[in-house]
């Protein structure tokens, strides 16, 4: 080193340095570099590159190059310029001059005559693809593949639903004579009924098959959920009834029926409002209480004692699954309680808080458990927790966060781990009023907005509660548990459900959203379905269940005829008689000496020994002792899920057939997959090919024809396109008659159509994550299951074996039956 430093100092010019720097010097210096790299900065390129184009491509949108604002605020100013300089400025398009509608809450209006619109719609329509299912426009599936997201969701995270579609009949009058008409409706075998004691005081949601009065166990109408009211001691009750769409209306003249109630008048004069050819804008927007929610119209139906009202519309039902939904849950909701702001002075708040002390403090200390380990399967089975929370966009997050439990520990309390009592289930929802006044009162996004810009506390997102006004909701919280069954997955599909005012779905779901849940649509709820194996919501014995069935044949037919004949499958040569619906009268029909009266099987019961049954084949069964004891089994059709042993696909209105002896002792082989169908004889192939060359035939003459009928017009006429073609009825006549000789009217008998004997269908199916094979729901007359059990116990294997085939293939394939509860 001192060699160095003499080399150095012998430089000329070179300065060594000391112990002290000249600050002055050293500012100076800096200064003038800091100068040189902000001139540089700010200093534009020399590029034919816009501003928004220098910006990283995630930072890009097409609409910068038109639209300033879309900029960056401090860059906005110098793309402003550089629009201006451009030579060729941008030409406005056709579709710019469409003409935007004066009012976009009206123009929704318009846009629900064919579907309505639940209030989460146009956050799903810009994400999910929409279907029409019972007169709603739903989501099915979001646009991106989320398929395994979602499942991973439910089972180690947290799906969020809007199950609003979901609406809800309210019974109010004496509890003996509510109870007495129900009671018509139901039946004891289906499991806990509307007089359960379990359900009476309003602590749990119950559900239920419903059927027409004094019909059981035919004329099913569906499947219902309900929930009394918390005042037990009152004479006059009331309760609330949940059911899907498709069966809400025919349960609702069921309810009017039974009870004898009339419509109100005053009620009928508002549903007939006089027509208007042009109403004017400002005059609608007066006549709603509220600009962002319009009003609903709740039809009453009343008698003497007892009150109907049905409150489609006025609540919204939002759906959490999976283990962190109480994470969730505990940041989305505030107890409303907690909360000294003086600006809240309404007359029910202040009166709930002084009666109902303890209620609220029970809810309180659940909220609090919401934030430790505890999963909702933790909670008591379908138990009902009232709670008032303030607005959940005062409690947002800054960006969107993963909802992870605070403490390790299990907060719970072990006397609410197996019962809640009756004031933890208390809230004002019950009450109209309060449900209107929580949306009338509801603050607009601006003035939230506004609040979180101004009155953010650091490290925390809540907003300074006390120094403004609010809203209180009061809502209900029901829990759901999930799979029971310890060899799969315990507490699988457990969650909560979320009841609220109208006027508040998009307010809360935005706050699931916010804090990390997964959405989903139908497609998801398809799958829990089939993934816990729970019943179907449209079952066949039902009238909603034939509708479905008789939709969903049609759109089948259709997209399979728009195939060109060569990409068609033929199903003549394939044995499959019916590949676009499950033909139930038909096959029972052909089971049973009575098929008119079919039902399916829904005593609990008698499906847990049938159950047992399948499970425990080692000893032999005595059928005719069966047909004695489930004397039901002759004339009913018995819920089965079929889930397949080895690699394959299985696709809905599948096969469910009868094996040989043969078949099941062959099961041990590797490379047998199962049996093949035999290919089967088309007659009516040369049919169809003789007729579509008589067709075209035809058209041809029909031509030549109208072109000599032209030349030998003398007069010159106008040429005019024609409406309606001249051969549009023959082609109708054709088209028909070809989906006739393509799939035969008149088929033969369905049981024996192949080589092995049909007991059932499978009528939905999906990919199973839980079990790494495919599984379906389906349906099986009871002569067919007693015919499996005389195989099952002539066979030397102790496992319950069917065959499965699908519509589009002549391969038999091996699966696992087993009976559904």
């Amino acid at each position: 080193m001192d060699h160095l430093h003499k080399i150095l100092d012998d430089t000329p010019g070179h300065v060594r340095p000391g112990n002290q720097v000249d600050a002055d010097s050293f500012l100076s210096a800096r200064n003038q570099e800091i100068q040189a790299l902000l001139k540089e900065i700010q200093t534009p390129k020399k590029c034919n590159k816009m501003i928004f184009q220098r910006l990283p491509k995630k930072m890009r949108r097409r609409v910068m190059s038109t639209t300033v604002k879309r900029m960056p605020k401090d860059l906005r100013a110098a793309h402003k310029k550089s629009i201006e300089k451009q030579i060729n400025k941008h030409v406005r398009r056709r579709k710019d001059y469409r003409r935007k509608p004066k009012s976009r809450r009206l123009d929704y209006l318009r846009r629900q005559k064919n579907g309505k619109w639940l209030e989460t719609h146009v956050w799903f329509a810009k994400r999910f693809h929409i279907v029409l299912k019972d007169g709603y426009k739903l989501p099915k599936s979001s646009h991106d593949k989320t398929y395994r997201a979602c499942y991973r969701a439910i089972g180690n995270h947290c799906l969020a639903q809007d199950v609003s579609y979901i609406s809800c009949i309210e019974l109010k009058g004496p509890y003996n004579q509510i109870i007495e008409g129900l009671m018509l409706h139901v039946n004891q075998d289906c499991g806990r009924t509307f007089k359960a004691k379990c359900y009476e005081q309003g602590t749990r949601e119950g559900s239920i098959c419903m059927y027409k009065n004094g019909a059981y166990p035919h004329g099913a109408i569906g499947r219902v959920s309900f929930i009394w009211d918390t005042c037990v001691q009152d004479k006059i009750r009331a309760i609330w009834i949940w059911a899907e769409p498709s069966i809400y209306t025919q349960l609702a003249k069921e309810l009017q029926a039974t009870f004898n109630l009339k419509q109100n008048d005053f009620d009928i004069l508002e549903s007939e409002p006089p027509v208007l050819k042009k109403p004017k804008l400002l005059e609608i927007i007066k006549n709603s209480k509220n600009a962002a929610t319009p009003a609903v119209l709740n039809p009453t139906f009343v008698n003497s004692a007892m009150k109907m009202t049905l409150l489609k519309g006025s609540l919204n039902r939002l759906r959490l699954t999976g283990p962190l939904s109480n994470s969730v849950l505990s940041r989305v909701l505030y107890p409303a309680n907690l909360v000294n702001s003086k600006n809240v002075n309404e007359n029910w708040w202040s009166s709930h808080l002084k009666n109902l002390k303890n209620s609220t403090d029970i809810q309180t200390k659940l909220w609090e458990s919401l934030n430790g380990a505890d999963r909702p399967e933790s909670y008591p089975s379908n138990c009902v927790v009232g709670f008032h929370t303030i607005d959940p966009r005062l409690v947002f997050p800054m960006k969107r966060t993963k909802a992870l439990p605070i403490s390790k520990d299990f907060l719970l309390d072990e006397d609410y781990s197996l019962k809640l009592p009756t004031i933890a289930s208390v809230s004002k929802i019950w009450d109209t009023q309060v449900r209107d006044w929580s949306w009338q009162n509801k603050m607009p996004n601006c003035e939230i907005n506004m609040l979180r810009s101004n009155c953010v506390i650091n490290g925390n997102d809540k907003i300074a509660l006390d120094k403004h006004s609010m809203s209180i909701i009061p809502i209900l919280l029901i829990q759901r548990p999930g799979q029971f069954h310890p060899i799969t997955r315990p507490g699988y599909g457990s969650g909560w459900d979320i009841v609220l005012p109208a006027g508040w779905a998009m307010p809360f779901w935005l706050g699931l959203i916010m804090n990390g849940c997964q959405p989903g649509g139908l497609r998801e709820t398809t799958t829990m379905i089939l993934e816990r194996c729970l019943p179907r919501p449209d079952e066949p014995d039902t009238d909603a269940g034939n509708l479905r069935a008789m939709l969903e044949k049609e759109e089948a037919m259709k997209k399979h005829f728009k195939l060109p004949p060569q990409m068609r499958v033929n199903y003549i040569k394939l044995g499959f008689q019916t590949p676009f619906h499950c033909p139930w009268d038909i096959i029972c029909k052909e089971w049973m000496l009575n098929s008119n009266n079919k039902f399916v099987l829904r005593n609990i019961k008698e499906l847990t020994q049938l159950q047992n049954l399948t499970l425990n084949l080692k000893g032999k069964i005595n059928v005719d002792n069966l047909k004695s004891e489930f004397a039901d089994l002759q004339s009913c059709l018995v819920p089965i899920r079929v889930e397949l042993s080895h690699k394959g696909i299985l696709k809905p209105n599948s096969h469910v057939c009868l094996p040989t002896l043969d078949d099941l002792n062959n099961i041990g082989d590797k490379s047998n997959m199962g049996p093949l169908e035999k290919i089967h004889k088309d007659l009516n192939a040369f049919k169809r090919k003789i007729y579509r060359l008589e067709h075209k035939k035809l058209l041809r003459s029909l031509r030549r024809k109208r072109v000599l009928e032209k030349k030998n017009r003398n007069i010159l006429c106008k040429r005019f396109k024609r409406k309606v073609s001249p051969t549009s009825q023959i082609v109708k006549e054709y088209l028909s008659q070809m989906k006739k000789l393509w799939i035969p009217e008149e088929q033969t008998p369905l049981k024996h159509s192949c080589s092995r004997v049909i007991l059932g269908f499978s009528c939905n199916s999906h990919f199973s994550f839980t079990n790494s094979k495919y599984v379906g729901i389906g349906y099986m007359p009871g002569p067919a299951l007693l015919e499996l059990f005389n195989l099952w116990s002539e066979s030397k294997i102790n496992l319950p074996y069917v065959l499965v085939r699908n519509p589009s293939t002549n391969q038999f394939r091996y699966a696992f039956l087993s009976i559904t509860i």
